[in-house]
């Protein structure tokens, strides 16, 4: 009695006909996985990449400007970064602008302002932030522009939503002072900061 169950526990061990199906069954949830993780990390690092794209064109385009930056002005820096972005998520931006004393060495704002969210910067503020400052000389300007784009995966592989921010210094191209900003949309230097 105990013969035949012991050859048919032989034959049994030595047949391999469906293992490949197993194998198939055991693997495929793991590949599956590691498409959709490889995905949304490459989609991850393309909003990055796009955020960043903007945060320069944007601070190149302000480094040019010689006009004022006003509320209306500052809509449509925000309505560019989104669109430049093309996220459906919420984007921030803030435009500073920075100056440097040799003497009291310290970074002082001179203006900043922001759309979506974001607050404004301030001399206080700015002190926390000394150690991603660059290196200026006395009385230097500096045109700092800060943007936020939210990212929330598409596929949960356990990566969690989270947010990029970049900040990009440019110096202004043409006078020191040239970008002023001005709370009045057709004000003129009597409403201006600069």
């Amino acid at each position: 009695m105990l013969a035949p169950l012991h050859n048919f526990l032989r034959r049994f061990r030595r047949d391999d006909q469906g293992s490949i199906a197993v194998e198939a069954i055991l693997v495929f949830p793991v590949l599956f996985w590691a498409v959709l993780a490889t995905f949304v990390y490459f989609d991850a690092f393309r909003s990055q990449s796009n955020n960043l794209k903007a945060a320069f064109t944007i601070s190149d385009a302000l480094s040019r400007e010689s006009g004022y930056v006003t509320p209306e002005y500052l809509t449509s820096l925000h309505r560019l970064q989104e669109a430049l972005t093309s996220s459906n998520h919420d984007s921030r931006i803030r435009v500073t602008v920075i100056r440097y004393d040799e003497g009291a060495d310290a970074y002082n704002v001179v203006w900043s302002q922001q759309q979506g969210g974001a607050n404004p910067l301030t001399t206080a503020t700015l002190l926390s932030m000394r150690d991603r400052l660059p290196v200026m000389p006395d009385n230097e300007i500096l045109i700092l522009y800060e943007n936020w784009i939210a990212y929330e995966p598409i596929f949960s592989i356990g990566l969690d939503a989270f947010t990029f921010q970049n900040m990009v210094f440019t110096r202004p191209r043409f006078t020191p002072d040239q970008l002023c900003w001005n709370s009045v949309n057709d004000g003129d230097y009597t409403t201006a900061t600069c």
